[in-house]
């Protein structure tokens, strides 16, 4: 992942990912990236590997290539690697992949129907203009003792919860307690640790592209309420 979302929502330092395509080259290897969270704006780029200048030589996609109404998902290579698979049963060449559901026509339409609409209402740059905003906004919360880190790009933002200064990890139930009281104020936000082990104290925010400076005002002001209180 470009960004890891699962384990924190970790941002890598601005050399990493073109100093793994370097290596990449070097040896013959293969670069893949899975965009399945980064990729078709969350981040502020079409693509997450796109903040570095980055081409990867296969790319797995998913979510918002529907924005999530009905399942689709997606590999894209480049030329190079689809030409070693570009041939016929015969030759041994052929990459004979089933799948029941594959190619879809509803869900193709509505892969398609999403694209028009993240390109003509320019979603990707409203999720950097508003993401930088509300991200500026949250890292003022960096004060709070609670509060150990925010970190992210675009509309993918990770609010690290600590209990001390030295920056242990907050108790999961305490950091599940903040995320019920989010919710009960309306801002729905998930929990890193809902879907791996670890770590269990980051709320995760990925609000929609179409988010509004005045919507980012409201989660802020959420945020700050709620982790002033705790």
């Amino acid at each position: 992942e470009p960004i890891i979302g699962g384990g924190g929502v970790l941002v890598p330092p601005d050399t990493y990912l073109p100093r793994v395509r370097e290596i990449c080259d070097k040896y013959g290897l293969l670069l893949i990236a899975d965009e399945v969270i980064t990729g078709f704006g969350r981040t502020g780029r079409l693509f997450g590997c796109e903040h570095w200048g980055v081409e990867p030589d296969i790319i797995t996609l998913a979510k918002g290539l529907t924005s999530g109404y009905i399942p689709l998902g997606a590999c894209v290579a480049n030329d190079a690697v689809f030409s070693e698979f570009l041939g016929e049963p015969e030759d041994s060449r052929e990459f004979a992949q089933v799948c029941t559901y594959g190619g879809h026509p509803v869900a193709c339409a509505a892969g398609l129907a999403n694209l028009e609409i993240l390109t003509e209402e320019r979603l990707a740059e409203n999720a950097e203009r508003v993401g930088s905003y509300l991200l500026k906004n949250l890292k003022t919360l960096e004060t709070l003792p609670i509060v150990g880190d925010v970190r992210g790009k675009g509309l993918m933002i990770g609010v690290e919860l600590v209990s001390d200064s030295d920056g242990t990890q907050l108790d999961t139930a305490t950091t599940k307690a903040i995320c019920a009281e989010i919710l009960k104020r309306g801002i729905i936000v998930g929990r890193i640790g809902q879907t791996v082990d670890e770590p269990e104290n980051i709320i995760f925010l990925a609000p929609p592209l179409i988010l509004t400076a005045a919507e980012a005002d409201r989660i802020f002001e959420t945020f700050q309420d709620v982790l002033t209180d705790f």
